[in-house]
């Protein structure tokens, strides 16, 4: 009986070592930290990533003669969609994007809305649920970030337009624009119209939600004139594009060579491949994964 015990013991303690041990996921803190530092074993390939709280996958396609690429990415807390600066949202200062990826470890990261040049034309700047600066430009339209997650557009928003909304229950806005898709709408062309460069062909950033209520978005970026022979889109044709994907909400970010997309680190994107233009914030999404001891 006694043998049998020790063996019983025995096994029982060889069955606890080899259990895998569940991955603890939390809610990231609502600040400039990063988030959780994500594993390798989590980069499936090149183009996709995924643990217990994230996956992204990252598509290549073409859409009016240009090469586009689609991340999308699923979530399991609103905390892992955030922004970060070069070095902090009061200051007018840029980094390169793969610095600041790296430094927040970030998932998937893009561009953001060069918010240091919206502090200069007037912005509603609240990041990471601080509110830096209450001063709309009525020209612009503002995507705004609850803490749930979700995504509200406020089209050409003044100050007293915001008044309703109070702070502490944001987590981010933008201030860039057009938005592009409103309640599964694309905007007319002429809304558009007055936005810089929206008749020229650019490369463009944006990001969307697929439907409210749920953590799930894209990010789109694309190519341009510089790899590609009438490469780029127009404001219009980019619309187009988001909506053609299928979103509810979806909002303009800033493009040109600020144009970017990382996957742990990897540019997804051709535009100047290798090169991390210096820019002043990024949007990301992290990992929620507490690392195991």
């Amino acid at each position: 009986m006694r043998k049998t015990a020790v063996a019983m013991i025995w096994l029982l303690m060889m069955l606890l070592i080899t259990l895998p041990v569940c991955a603890q996921v939390v809610e990231l803190p609502l600040d400039l930290s990063g988030g959780m530092p994500y594993s390798p074993e989590g980069r499936l390939s090149e183009t996709s990533y995924e643990d217990e709280s994230i996956s992204v996958t990252v598509e290549k396609m073409r859409w009016e003669e240009t090469t586009c690429y689609v991340a999308r990415i699923r979530i399991a807390h609103p905390s892992q969609l955030r922004t970060a600066p070069a070095y902090a949202f009061n200051r007018n200062q840029t980094a390169p994007i793969g610095d600041i990826a790296a430094r927040v470890n970030a998932v998937l990261a893009i561009n953001g809305d060069y918010c240091t040049y919206q502090m200069k034309s007037g912005s509603y700047l609240l990041r990471q649920g601080t509110l830096y600066m209450n001063d709309p430009n009525p020209r612009r339209d503002i995507l705004i970030i609850d803490r749930n997650g979700d995504f509200i557009v406020e089209k050409r928003a003044e100050k007293e337009t915001m008044k309703k909304y109070n702070p502490d229950e944001l987590a981010n806005c933008f201030n860039f624009g057009p938005a592009l898709v409103v309640n599964g709408e694309k905007l007319s062309d002429d809304y558009k119209e007055d936005f810089n460069y929206s008749h020229d062909r650019h490369r463009r950033a944006a990001i969307a939600q697929v439907k409210k209520g749920e953590l799930e978005y894209l990010c789109v970026v694309t190519d341009g004139s510089r790899e590609e022979k009438n490469g780029g889109l127009t404001i219009a044709e980019f619309a187009e594009l988001l909506y053609s994907l299928g979103v509810e909400t979806a909002y303009n970010l800033d493009g040109g060579n600020t144009t970017s997309m990382l996957l742990c680190g990897d540019k997804q994107n051709a535009i100047l491949q290798g090169y991390h233009r210096p820019m002043s914030d990024i949007i990301y999404f992290a990992s929620a994964v507490l690392p195991q001891e």
